[in-house]
């Protein structure tokens, strides 16, 4: 859902990211802060602190989403930025989801916020891979997922946080399938 508001905060990112080229940022060191900032929110949450690991939460989504604006800002959109930032993002979601599943004592709901989490992104990347767009636009992504865990981290609703983020994520992936099949389907009957 959030996907859609990407052009309206565009320019936003756009003058962060020209401030962050400025100090000598590069995308990737961006995106690998962002990494550091996630496994200091899991720190966070295996110690206890659930609001620190919530502040920390957003500001490593804020920083996903200005790695790609840095690499526009410098000119250096390519293959490798991609990759390494799809890679991160997913070690992210891991790392994320495991510490939350770990403070709230319930390690099989990590593991199906993980599961889904990893479905959700495949489906959309293979997708792709085979040239069908609007995956994309569905009910949840990258950053509500990042949105919903800095939330019910802040509210310490830990396991409620990671069991609403499953179902949403499952619903996802079911949503995502059945725009890949009803856009397959349209460019058969063509």
């Amino acid at each position: 859902m959030l996907e859609m508001l990407r052009d309206r905060v565009s320019g936003f990112m756009d003058r962060i990211a020209g401030w962050l080229v400025s100090m000598g940022f590069t995308a990737n060191s961006v995106t690998f802060f962002g990494l550091f900032l996630t496994i200091a929110s899991f720190f966070y949450l295996y110690v206890g602190n659930y609001v620190g690991a919530a502040v920390l939460i957003i500001l490593a989504g804020f920083s996903d989403a200005l790695d790609g604006a840095v690499a526009r800002r410098m000119g250096q959109v390519g293959v490798l930025g991609s990759f390494l930032d799809s890679v991160v993002d997913r070690v992210e979601d891991g790392i994320l989801l495991l510490g939350m599943g770990i403070y709230s004592g319930d390690l099989l709901l990590a593991a199906l916020a993980i599961h889904s989490s990893m479905l959700v992104s495949y489906i959309r990347a293979k997708a792709e891979s085979l040239r069908v767009t609007g995956t994309q636009y569905s009910l949840t992504g990258r950053a509500e997922r990042v949105l919903l865990a800095a939330l019910f981290c802040a509210l310490n609703q830990v396991r409620v946080g990671l069991l609403a983020i499953a179902i949403l994520n499952y619903l996802t992936a079911l949503e995502r399938a059945f725009i890949f099949l009803r856009r397959v389907s349209k460019l058969h009957d063509s």
